[in-house]
């Protein structure tokens, strides 16, 4: 309201003189639809500087995203491919651009270098499918706003677009050459998309990282990850597991000894913080380490100084701390189990992994990737249908690494071209996971084929079918979640489909979007 009543004086009293700078900051699809009313009730017209270039091959999700800017007052321009937004752009120069990234024959990220040479770039917002640890570093590290996942969250798009209006004269980025691979890091949700960028983000500064997860999600991979995209990439990368390795033994380990300081101390020894002078040091469950030791972690970390264990000489050392834990740090600060000052001189950027549960669209090119990785003599294996319904209602309480075990030891054990669910011991089953065999009603039976009295092996288009259906229906028609679990966005869900001729339960939906009628109309199926 206050807003409200300030434009409308200023229209009063200086009769538009002033509605461009007034414009100019103007950030929120509110405040964009208070000065349109209150300038038209005037009699006059201002041009709110609020329009996006939207970049995106596939014309379905152009549409769908074009219709949902335009549901926030967004002017949107749609184009399908790399040229035609540089020509879109240089007839009409506007602030920000959403853009796919794999696009053909060129990729959304050649945006980056054309359009980083203007006098004000504009803010590139970056979506994928496809997501990847280099793709998010290369669009990061070149001055990329933001790197999102598909299918993109409404509400997550809209906040970021408003930081993107808000934000003057944004500085290029540094372009930086990518030469490194993922290091081992597998998935294509929209939770790993989103802990590929923040691996991007930190890997472009020198401050220290909490890496939080639950034991098995990867945690020393994106710490590696973190190191390799720094600039302390061409020094060492330590390890130590400090709930491994007792308490006097673990300080040995951090700071070294000199010789005679204790029973076996038969020579000097270098710490770890020596040793990693210049590189990264990774201090794996840093939760388990003692009261009494936080504090001269304390120190070392605050100052750079150290004390080998019976030395009274203090060292110095420059490393970068990476800590990681699955412990809840901030309930052990409250319980006074862990010292608050080293909490938050660790979490300066926190990164926080994602279950295997909460990534289920990843679980099967996962499981296909250690398949491969413990084949040997060029012999060829795949999962069955049936396995990969195992694989998915799984709960996984050891994450990643469980995986990459049950994986291993089916490999290991079967012979066969193909695995079933008995291949796999997954002895750690909790009340919320169900197994193949437990299912109420079977998956082939939600299938457009008839149950055979034993499993034959299947077409990828027809185990594709199937998949999709299952997950369909277990999700009551979802469209969202179900692209979410797939791993694909709205629109490919929506091709494929068609193309199995799979009922999404919501028709009437489809034909309003393509017929332009407004989507809200439209019936939601729950």
């Amino acid at each position: 309201m206050v807003f409200c009543n300030f434009v409308e004086l200023t229209c009063c009293e200086k009769r538009f003189e002033k509605l461009s700078e007034i414009s100019e900051s103007i950030s929120s699809s509110l405040e964009v639809f208070c000065v349109q009313r209150l300038c038209n009730s005037f009699g006059g017209e201002i041009v709110i500087n609020n329009k996006v270039i939207l970049v995106e091959d596939d014309q379905l999700t152009r549409l769908l995203i074009g219709k949902m800017l335009e549901s926030k007052g967004y002017q949107v321009i749609s184009v399908g491919s790399v040229p035609e937004a540089l020509q879109a752009y240089h007839q009409e120069p506007v602030k920000v651009i959403l853009s796919d990234i794999e696009m053909k024959p060129y990729s959304g990220l050649e945006l980056l270098p054309k359009l980083s040479t203007q006098p004000t770039p504009p803010s590139i917002i970056f979506m994928t499918g496809r997501g990847s640890l280099t793709s998010a570093y290369e669009a990061i590290s070149q001055g990329a706003f933001d790197y999102l996942g598909k299918p993109v969250q409404a509400d997550l798009l809209f906040t970021i677009l408003e930081r993107a209006f808000s934000q003057r004269n944004q500085p290029p980025g540094l372009i930086r050459t990518i030469e490194s691979p993922d290091y081992g890091l597998i998935g294509r949700s929209s939770q790993m998309v989103e802990v590929y960028k923040n691996v991007a983000l930190a890997g472009m500064c020198d401050s220290n990282v909490l890496i939080w997860g639950e034991s098995g999600t990867g945690k020393e991979l994106i710490a590696k990850a973190i190191h390799e995209h720094s600039s302390r990439k061409n020094n060492r990368f330590i390890t130590v597991n400090c709930g491994a390795i007792t308490e006097t033994l673990l300080e040995s380990e951090l700071f070294g000894h000199i010789k005679g300081s204790f029973t076996g101390a038969i020579g000097n020894k270098k710490g770890l913080f020596e040793e990693a002078n210049g590189g990264t040091l990774f201090l794996d469950e840093i939760g388990d380490v003692s009261f009494g030791l936080q504090v001269k972690l304390l120190r070392v970390i605050q100052e750079g100084e150290f004390k080998p264990v019976g030395s009274v000489e203090n060292r110095r050392t420059n490393v970068r701390i990476i800590a990681a834990t699955h412990r809840n740090l901030a309930k052990m600060v409250q319980e006074e189990k862990f010292r608050e000052d080293l909490f938050y001189r660790l979490k300066v950027l926190t990164l926080q992994l994602p279950s295997l549960r909460a990534r289920l669209g990843d679980i099967i090119p996962l499981a296909q990737y250690f398949i491969n990785k413990n084949l040997r003599d060029g012999r060829k294996c795949c999962l069955s249908e049936t396995a990969i319904e195992r694989l998915l209602n799984y709960s996984w309480p050891g994450n990643i690494r469980e995986l990459e075990h049950a994986i291993e030891r089916a490999v290991a054990m079967t012979h066969g071209a193909v695995l079933y669910p008995e291949d796999f011991s997954l002895q750690r089953e909790s009340e919320n996971s169900i197994a193949a065999s437990e299912v109420k009603v079977p998956f082939l039976q939600r299938t457009l084929m008839p149950v055979p009295q034993e499993e034959t092996l299947i077409s990828i288009e027809e185990l594709e079918k199937r998949h999709i259906l299952k997950v369909i229906k277990s999700t009551h028609f979802n469209k969202t979640r179900a692209a979410q679990i797939l791993g694909i966005d709205r629109a490919t869900l929506y091709r494929k489909a068609e193309r199995y001729q799979i009922s999404l339960g919501e028709t009437e939906e489809i034909v309003s979007v393509l017929s332009n009628e407004p989507q809200s109309e439209a019936p939601v199926a729950h």
